[in-house]
């Protein structure tokens, strides 16, 4: 195996990327040479996405592309890892014939025996196992983010069991990672550049409880923060009944936890909400988020909603749209509603048709649109803290406030007379609005 290049390409979300590091750092670890060039690569390994149709679209159409290097490149194996492969491994094999192997969310730490096998001869490997989180303690990861920003994963799985979600059978239900373990590779971070660790799981908000702890997500907070080196932590995905006042008061209290939380509600129709297995009502929601901006200084609160979901007619539309228009989310995505073979909501009798979605997310989005635009144009004048990302032209740069998480949130320009390096943190004043992104020019705090 000695010399041998391994490629891969990753899709999907950022739980989905952190698997991908720790296979090539293991990998890494096992002697392998990580390329970046697919016909450079004797080993490809495509490491799926299968949450909606859009992405299981997006992962065959990888898979079929990468396969034409094991006739015009150097490929040896093709190999499929992920979502998708979890799934539809046997269909994967059949359907794909120059896949040499698929390889479960439960076994990807297997990645190198994997390859041994393959190597030997082994062709059509199937190395499913029911989906778990495997250990990760001592696992190395080769980040494929940016040095100065990482994410950690907590926790694997979703127990919600929401109406229209395939996550559970794909991930197996919540699991926390003990906290001792994600402490230790938060150390290794930070101490390896790491400015900005961005917590990950289904549902940070449940992270603990399967540990006999009680929902324990303030605590860990509690031990990353006193990490030295660390100048910002990001929560993503909280699930809304499981924030609690130990959390919000730990949010509001430590610099270095952005004030920043993804809480996707997915709907706002009791009918709906009920529909979709979500066990809040609508008037919990709301006196939730009364609750977080009254106590989060300048909170960012960022949700994600499903429109053509079965049974939303006009009337439970109209209340979703009023809904946005109420509360003016700073950050917002929409979802069509995507009917996944094998969950409760796929046999719902009252689908709605694909034009009507799409007409939908349209309307909220142009709401939003608008909603962001003015919001924006409250932050002239303002002051922020912004992590440089890279240089725009000339001396216009791109960055990041604390509201802004990586890849899926608007970015800052900055001008700035003094050359500015990525993963520096500037001050930096707003001076112009735009529908999602911000301008701003570098200044010397009198701090």
């Amino acid at each position: 195996m000695n010399n041998m290049k391994v490629g891969m390409i990753s899709l999907g979300c950022d739980k989905n990327r952190v698997d991908a590091e720790v296979m090539l750092g293991l990998l890494k670890r096992g002697g392998f040479t990580i390329v970046n060039q697919a016909e450079e690569a004797d080993i490809i390994i495509v490491n799926t996405c299968g949450f909606i149709d859009p992405a299981k679209e997006e992962s065959i159409d990888a898979i079929v592309e990468q396969a034409q290097y094991k006739s015009r490149g150097s490929c040896k194996l093709l190999i499929v890892t992920g979502c998708l492969a979890q799934r539809y491994s046997d269909q994967l094999i059949s359907e794909i014939p120059e896949i040499d192997a698929v390889v479960g969310t439960g076994k990807y730490t297997e990645i190198l025996q994997v390859i041994k096998r393959c190597l030997k001869g082994g062709t059509g490997l199937v190395n499913m196992g029911s989906p778990k989180l495997p250990c990760l303690k001592d696992v190395p990861r080769v980040l494929t983010t940016p040095s100065y920003t990482a994410y950690l994963k907590i926790s694997e799985g979703c127990s919600n069991c929401c109406s229209y979600c395939v996550i559970p059978q794909l991930r197996g239900r919540h699991t926390s990672r003990p906290m001792d373990e994600v402490l230790a590779e938060a150390q290794q971070l930070v101490e390896n550049g790491v400015r900005e660790i961005i917590l990950v799981g289904q549902d940070l908000t449940r992270y603990g409880q399967d540990l006999g702890r009680g929902l324990s997500l303030a605590k860990l907070l509690g031990e990353l923060v006193r990490l030295p080196r660390l100048t910002w932590l990001r929560l993503l995905y909280c699930y809304p009944d499981r924030v609690t006042d130990e959390l919000i008061d730990i949010i509001g209290r430590e610099d270095k936890i952005c004030n920043y939380l993804d809480i996707p509600l997915q709907h706002i129709n009791p009918l709906i909400l009920k529909r979709m297995n979500r066990h809040f009502s609508p008037a919990e929601i709301r006196k939730l988020i009364a609750k977080l901006r009254e106590r989060i200084p300048r909170v960012v609160l960022r949700t994600s909603f499903i429109v053509g979901f079965p049974g939303e007619g006009e009337e439970e539309f109209r209340e979703l749209l009023d809904f946005v228009e109420e509360i003016r989310f700073d950050r917002l995505g929409v979802f069509a509603y995507s009917r996944e073979e094998g969950t409760p909501a796929a046999v719902y009798t009252d689908q709605i048709n694909e034009d009507t979605k799409e007409r939908r997310k349209a309307a909220i989005m142009d709401i939003q649109r608008r909603i962001s635009k003015k919001l924006n144009r409250q932050r002239v004048g303002q002051s922020y803290q912004v992590l440089i990302e890279g240089i725009q032209a000339n001396n216009i740069y791109v960055g990041r406030s604390y509201g802004e998480a990586p890849e899926i949130d608007q970015h800052i320009y900055v001008i700035s007379e003094k050359p500015l390096k990525a993963g520096e943190f500037v001050e930096v004043r707003i001076t112009k609005a735009y529908d999602y992104d911000l301008l701003g020019e570098t200044y010397e705090s009198s701090k």
